[in-house]
């Protein structure tokens, strides 16, 4: 767990004191993954019988959750704008609660109110975001769509974890549905990413093109347009070689 405690004193010490770099202006959806990694280090102690160090990464990520919660529902005019091709990034929101409530259930030893609470705050994160169809469509396949896998696969472990504590047949078809749609969704980008990558070999131009600073992707572009003038070119040649 160090260099995940690493990483969170280099993180949250540039949210607060960054300049640039604070929380106020680079606040995205992408950012929940700073904070997930806490729940993710709090549920691995205790499952390893750890007693004081999930405490304390839970703690430390709640901290953090909450204030990039609400920074990122009030919508600054200082934070980054995301491009439309990176909206499954959206879905993040999903994954620090569900984490979260598997956390606590594993330091405490059952599903108690605190991860009924975080639980029942990840079903209506999904659910909002679910019947947001319009959304989450309307742009073509790059990597980003991967962003949609974790945080169904915590949302599904989360209502396992549930329906364990709450057996009825609604908490049964709830962790059969989300677990369903979690392995169709992990299956289908896969099998996708691999058309993409060694069919269609047009995987990582899509992310290019989606990134949010254009100044970092500058060079690399004015590489591609220079190969392909230098492609035209030596067609032109090789055509007026032959006439």
């Amino acid at each position: 767990m160090a260099p995940l405690l690493c990483f969170g004193l280099k993180i949250y010490g540039q949210w607060m004191s960054g300049g640039q770099r604070r929380l106020s202006k680079v606040a995205n959806p992408s950012n929940h993954l700073s904070v997930l990694g806490n729940f993710v280090g709090a549920q691995l102690g205790a499952t390893m019988g750890l007693r004081e160090g999930p405490v304390f990464f839970f703690t430390v990520g709640l901290a953090h959750y909450v204030v990039l919660f609400v920074t990122l529902y009030q919508r600054l005019p200082t934070n980054e704008t995301l491009p439309k091709e990176l909206h499954p990034v959206f879905f993040l929101f999903v994954a620090a609660p569900s984490v979260s409530s598997v956390a606590w259930a594993k330091i405490t030893g059952e599903f108690a109110h605190v991860s009924r609470v975080a639980f029942f705050l990840a079903m209506f994160l999904y659910a909002s975001l679910a019947v947001r169809v319009n959304f989450f469509r309307g742009f073509r396949f790059s990597l980003a769509w991967w962003a949609y896998t974790s945080p169904m696969a915590g949302a599904a472990a989360a209502a396992i974890s549930y329906s364990m504590e709450v057996d009825n047949a609604f908490t049964k078809a709830l962790c059969v549905a989300l677990s369903a749609v979690a392995t169709f969704t992990v299956a289908a980008l896969f099998a996708t990413t691999m058309v993409h990558a060694f069919v269609l070999r047009n995987l990582f131009p899509n992310d290019i093109s989606i990134a949010i600073t254009e100044r970092k992707v500058k060079p690399i572009m004015e590489l591609e347009d220079s190969q392909g003038n230098d492609i035209e070119a030596n067609g032109a040649d090789a055509t007026a070689t032959e006439a």
